[in-house]
């Protein structure tokens, strides 16, 4: 008997320092999230709301409309997402969007347009559009088909000549930026932005922590200010006009979904929208899977949903009509500004140039005489840190202003704008402008 009570005495001790190391290893890998739960997200919300009430509409100086949307998003259409129109167009609206441009993978090497969704769907202009392997997207916005067996450099041309937007995606990796016919590259995408993280372990338990309330600060997170694009970006100008745009590159697809089909039969769908099982309904399942909520899921634990991605970076476009056209040709006008839009909307941002008459001669994206530029001028509805970059180099800054002005004396250069908002004790990136090119 002393021999019995001796060995489970051993296993209880053993048990109860296995638990305490479980419990240790939770609160190690958990405690930073629950820290940023109960302390850094509540003053984020805080401090942003604060921000929020010190907006000031700012007066229309640019006689052009202006258009919030996103650049680089995935649809059903992609093999990696399973995007459905309904789901799409919930999130867009929640993000206060009007036009939506996609950059579905290919699906065969003839490439027809327009296919996926492409009209206006609810207000909403979404334009249909291809992210191939090479890291290129091309919209033709006509009908055609692409063959992409064909020389990238003659695809190019090809979309641009008959009127089509062609972008550099993924700028991290290797282009070709000597061709002379794309028109755009990406100066921030959010899966670019993801790189540099060390494993997605903290990010999955930060999710599951604060997925729900704050999942938009664990996004903002993962933001790093992408120095060497931007420094490629500016270097690039030098040459000729390469307008920078924002991409979302949403795919809805990080997490783990089930639903109910017509037939009676169960699927789980995984990371990147691949089917992890496809039953007859089990125990578990009707145990974990409730009521279909209106897209379909009856279960959902989601990194990536739409919302939050497109609610994350924004391109505002000046254009005169709202059409796909119109806000494709001004794009590649570059009038258009890069905004950070989970920390506060940018909407009423101007960034433009004044003749010594003090009338309007150029905004941003535009090529204008030295002789018609006395001064650059900006207004933002909030207080921020304006820095004033030509070719690349900070000329000047002004902080904690709503309105900038800076006399540039017939000095030729490339001038674009980062807007910075004060967030946790720091001026974070909020707005990058496409430059104003002064020859």
């Amino acid at each position: 008997m002393g021999l019995l009570r001796a060995v489970l005495r051993f296993f209880k001790y053993l048990f109860m320092i296995f638990f305490a190391l479980g419990v240790i290893l939770i609160l190690i890998y958990t405690g930073p999230s629950l820290w940023r739960n109960r302390i850094t997200y509540p003053n984020l919300e805080k401090e942003r709301t604060e921000l929020w009430e010190k907006y000031k509409k700012p007066p229309e100086i640019i006689p052009l409309l202006s258009f919030k949307g996103v650049i680089h998003s995935h649809t059903y259409w992609s093999h990696d997402s399973r995007g459905t129109l309904p789901e799409i167009l919930d999130a867009a609206k929640k993000a206060k969007l009007e036009y939506i441009f996609n950059a579905d993978h290919k699906r065969h090497q003839l490439d027809s347009f327009p296919r996926g969704y492409h009209g206006v769907y609810d207000g909403i202009i979404i334009e249909s559009g291809t992210e191939h392997s090479s890291g290129l997207m091309v919209s033709t916005f006509d009908s055609s088909v692409i063959d992409w067996s064909r020389p990238e450099k003659e695809i190019i041309n090809h979309v641009v000549q008959n009127g089509g937007l062609a972008v550099y995606v993924h700028t991290e990796e290797h282009h070709d930026w000597e061709n002379p016919d794309y028109q755009a590259m990406e100066i921030y995408n959010i899966h670019t932005d993801l790189l540099d993280e060390d494993g997605i372990l903290p990010f999955v338990i930060n999710n599951t922590v604060n997925g729900r309330k704050y999942m938009h600060w664990g996004f903002r997170e993962l933001y790093d200010e992408q120095t060497q694009i931007l420094n490629l970006w500016d270097r690039l100008n030098e040459k000729r006009r390469i307008v920078g745009i924002g991409a979302v590159d949403a795919h809805n697809n990080q997490g783990i979904r089930a639903k109910y089909h017509t037939n009676g039969m169960v699927e789980w769908v995984g990371p990147n929208a691949d089917t992890l099982v496809y039953r007859n309904p089990t125990w578990l399942d009707k145990l974990l899977l409730g009521s279909p909520d209106k897209f379909g899921w009856s279960f959902k634990w989601e990194m990536d949903p739409y919302f939050n991605s497109f609610n994350f970076v924004n391109n505002h476009v000046f254009c005169d009509t709202f059409s796909n056209v119109s806000i494709k040709d001004h794009i590649t006008k570059g009038h258009l500004y890069v905004s950070f839009e989970s920390l506060a909307e940018a909407r009423g941002f101007q960034f433009y140039a004044v003749n010594p008459s003090g009338h309007i001669s150029a905004i941003l994206g535009d090529s204008v005489s030295a002789e018609d530029v006395s001064s650059l001028k900006a207004v933002a509805p909030l207080p921020v840190k304006f820095e004033l970059l030509k070719n690349g180099e900070i000329v000047t800054v002004t902080e904690n202003k709503y309105d900038f002005s800076h006399k540039v004396e017939r000095a030729a250069g490339n001038y674009r704008l980062v807007a910075r908002l004060w967030l946790d004790k720091k001026w974070i990136p909020w707005v990058y402008t496409n430059p104003i090119y002064i020859y």
